[in-house]
This record gives structure tokens, C-alpha cells and sequence, in this order.
């Protein structure tokens, strides 16, 4: 996956957990590995960091092209999500909108739920 597909998923994924207005230290450090892991800079995570309450996540996912890239966000918009222990209606409402953008069928969807949470 190429800096820009890693660079999408930590915004939308930066996106689903501001969603609900409560980021927990679990999310925010579910978010910081993940920067971590894809390696992103100090001016690339500030990048990821900003984000708006109004920014829509679907609209950042559309950008992401790669397959492998596109069933990567949605396996960690989903462990991101579920990470405080709760999902809250408005995540679940932008798990499923991007999964709408990048034309994932519901089938297809809940076998990365599943896949994400086991």
C-alpha cells in the first residue's frame, strides 16, 4: 500500500472515532499504532489529525483505489470503531457509508465485521 491509501485510512479512521465526540485512550492509541505501523511522519500525523466533525468519511475513502488498501480500511475503521467497546449509531452509520462508496456488497461487509472482530 503507497503513503497516500495509508495516509486515507488514518483520516478516515481519525474520522470515525471524533464521529461520536468521544475519543477514549483506547481509541487515540489504537489510532497512534496505527500511524506508527504505516510509519507516517511527524507532519503526516499532524495531517491525519486534522480533521473536522463535518468532514465525511466516505468522501475521503473514495480517493482509495487499491484493493488491498480498500478491504485494509475497512478491517481497521472496524477494530477502530469497536475498540472502546461500543459502537456508537453514528460509526456504525460510517462503517457502512464507506463501505457504500467503495461499492463493498452487505455480504462482503460482514464478512470483514467478522474478520476485524475475531
Amino acid at each position: 500500500m503507497d503513503i497516500r491509501d495509508k495516509m486515507q485510512v488514518c483520516k478516515v479512521v481519525a474520522q470515525a472515532i471524533l464521529a461520536d465526540a468521544q475519543v477514549t485512550d483506547r481509541e487515540r492509541k489504537f489510532l497512534e499504532k496505527l500511524m506508527t505501523r504505516y510509519e507516517l511522519d511527524k507532519k503526516q500525523r499532524k495531517e491525519v489529525m486534522g480533521r473536522n466533525l463535518g468532514d465525511d468519511a466516505g468522501e475521503m475513502a473514495r480517493g482509495i483505489t487499491d484493493p488491498a488498501a480498500r478491504k485494509e480500511l475497512l478491517l481497521e475503521l472496524v477494530r477502530a470503531v469497536s475498540t472502546d467497546g461500543e459502537v456508537a449509531d453514528v460509526e456504525r452509520t460510517i462503517v457502512g457509508r464507506v463501505a457504500t462508496v467503495l461499492d463493498v456488497a452487505p455480504g462482503d461487509l460482514e464478512k470483514i465485521v467478522a474478520e476485524a472482530l475475531s
